[in-house]
């Protein structure tokens, strides 16, 4: 993902001087194509991430269109004071881009774990949360953050997810893409667990359970026409590389009260029980309650309740 994001937003900048690239002095195998070509757009801050979203809201006040790269809590966390005043608060159109989301970067342990972000930063005024499911996600809906004037929060895996899209994408704000449908339920996730929805989907079709698979990737604003309808063929399962506090889950259940929908919805998302876990990114989610295995018993257990 981190890579077709570059690669899009190069595209951009290149037709548009007022699209600026900033990083706190990382991602240099995957940004150096982009301060090559365009230096006068790049700007390495060095490792000061509040500095460098203060300076990120500055120029956005000026006409900008800033994107602030880093890797998961770094960019969020670290500067949360400074994106709730200067982003936020000033609705700034800066966008804060997270690299490695979720247990991607787990071998460097709990420190680079990106599995409170969604609950801190949807909280925020103005902000709008957008997490891509595989690369040509996240080509359309960095397009599509790039002609909004929105703060917002762009969430990507590491590199090398693989594509899980075929067909053409809906990317109009709180859009929910279908991968392949069915009439048992629903498996709704965000992000790159989406390869766990499909293998999950598919040996529940063994049994004969036939279930749809959709992505969404627009957290703060949900198509809830889509939840509705959902709902009546059966139970929804979220799935989200995130804490079960705040995350995707807990927004799909705000989204439903305020709707005054009622169903059967579980969540599949980190439990954090084991802090100290150091490994790799499918490791930890197995270990941590992210696996087929667990979409297949939670989506059974709404069934026979």
């Amino acid at each position: 993902m981190r890579d077709t994001f570059v690669k899009t937003l190069l595209e951009a900048a290149k037709k548009d001087p007022h699209i600026i690239l900033m990083t706190g002095d990382l991602g240099y195998g995957v940004l150096e194509v982009f301060e090559k070509e365009l230096p006068g757009q790049f700007i390495n801050s060095g490792v000061n991430e509040q500095a460098m979203m203060g300076m990120a809201a500055g120029y956005a006040s000026t006409g900008k269109r800033v994107f602030v790269y880093s890797i998961g809590n770094f960019p969020t966390l670290r500067c949360l004071e400074q994106i709730r005043n200067d982003v936020c608060l000033m609705n700034n159109p800066v966008v804060v881009v997270s690299v490695g989301a979720g247990y991607a970067y787990g071998s460097q342990g709990y420190t680079h774990h990106a599995l409170e972000d969604i609950a801190v930063l949807r909280a925020l005024p103005n902000m709008e949360v957008i997490v891509p499911a595989d690369p040509a996600e996240t080509r359309e809906l960095t397009l599509s953050i790039i002609a909004s004037k929105k703060p917002t929060y762009l969430r990507l895996g590491k590199s090398k997810e693989p594509a899980i899209h075929t067909g053409p994408l809906k990317i109009t704000v709180g859009a929910i893409n279908e991968i392949s449908g069915g009439d048992s339920g629903t498996l709704l996730f965000a992000g790159s667990v989406g390869t766990l929805a499909i293998a999950a989907a598919k040996e529940l079709a063994t049994a004969g359970i036939h279930v749809a698979v959709a992505s969404m990737p627009f957290i703060s604003r949900i198509d809830m026409d889509y939840i509705g309808k959902a709902l009546k063929k059966g139970p929804i399962i979220v799935i989200e590389e995130h804490s079960y506090r705040g995350g995707v889950g807990a927004a799909v259940l705000e989204a439903m009260n305020a709707a005054h929908l009622q169903g059967a919805i579980g969540l599949i998302a980190a439990d954090q029980n084991n802090l100290s876990q150091i490994g790799g990114q499918n490791f930890l989610r197995h270990a941590n309650g992210i696996s087929v295995e667990k979409i297949m018993q939670r989506f059974n257990a709404l069934v026979a309740d």
